[in-house]
């Protein structure tokens, strides 16, 4: 079995006809069902029923073609980004960052560099699920289901203070009465702050709340008050504050990249590949007690 077996079978199967099929591949007929025959010989299956001078698809066909199909354009896809597909023409791209925000700078200015016919959508805010299919990629610290999943780095989360703390680790259950500065209910990093506790039986106070990360970074480095820092996203601001392990359980978050397309185009591959790079290199500077 070779390419060019596969190649002659998807087109048969689609056109359903050896004649019509022998003219798209410019190749005589009897060489098309020549194709066919050593096909079904090897794979010691009928592929096609045969019925006078027509074919058509039996189910081991139908089966097997489901397969070649996917194959033959996952293939050509590759073809295509090793000879000059990589080359693209302008192409929108939209990504939601519901974590990670502070590496934006850093993701547009690389991706500016490495793809510059890209135009780069993002946004950091969604009201509803339901609008999550409008963008290519979803950083995020959930799994969203029915897509397209994979992890790209784990952080641990401190706990930070601008004035100076005796000890580089806390006891959870000592922050029950302290007034924290964090961001609203709906947003990740809060989710996975509010978890940590819960399972602990213990909840915690923000006295400020706010639905933008920046402005919660701002308050915790004027020293307002005590805030809940990730070792890698949010390194810039912790490393001008007191950092503290939570104990007797730390807590850590995993970040994904997510998508609703389980089969990348070119240009998404790409992007895929400068969002992990960077992810990565963030991590090996991240903030250590």
């Amino acid at each position: 079995m070779n390419l060019t077996h596969l190649r002659y079978f998807s087109v048969v199967a689609s056109q359903q006809s050896i004649t019509k099929a022998s003219e798209l591949l410019f190749v005589s007929q009897s060489a098309v069902s020549k194709t066919i025959k050593q096909l079904e010989s090897e794979l010691n299956v009928k592929l096609f029923d045969r019925i006078g001078r027509t074919i058509k698809l039996n189910r081991a066909g139908k089966l097997f073609y489901s397969y070649v199909k996917d194959s033959l354009n996952l293939l050509d896809r590759g073809i295509s980004a090793v000879s000059g597909g990589v080359q693209a023409t302008e192409q929108p791209i939209s990504i939601l960052f519901e974590v990670g925000s502070t590496l934006i700078p850093q993701i547009v200015n690389r991706i500016q560099q490495n793809l510059p016919k890209v135009q780069l959508n993002i946004a950091q805010h969604v009201q509803m699920d339901t609008d999550l299919e409008q963008y290519d990629f979803i950083v995020t610290t959930r799994k969203i289901p029915k897509y397209f999943v994979a992890p790209i780095i784990s952080e641990e989360i401190f706990v930070g203070w601008k004035s100076s703390y005796p000890n580089d680790t806390v006891q959870a259950a000592t922050l029950t009465n302290t007034q924290f500065i964090g961001l609203g209910s709906q947003n990740q990093l809060r989710k996975t702050i509010d978890t940590y506790f819960q399972k602990q039986g213990l909840s915690i106070k923000f006295k400020y709340e706010t639905d933008d990360p920046a402005t919660v970074r701002g308050l915790i480095d004027a020293g307002v008050g005590v805030g809940f820092i990730p070792a890698v996203t949010w390194q810039t601001v912790g490393k001008s504050l007191h950092l503290a392990r939570l104990t007797p359980h730390t807590m850590r978050r995993t970040i994904y990249l997510c998508s609703p397309a389980h089969q990348l185009n070119t240009i998404q591959r790409e992007i895929s590949n400068e969002l992990v790079e960077i992810f990565v290199a963030a991590q090996k500077q991240e903030l250590k007690i």
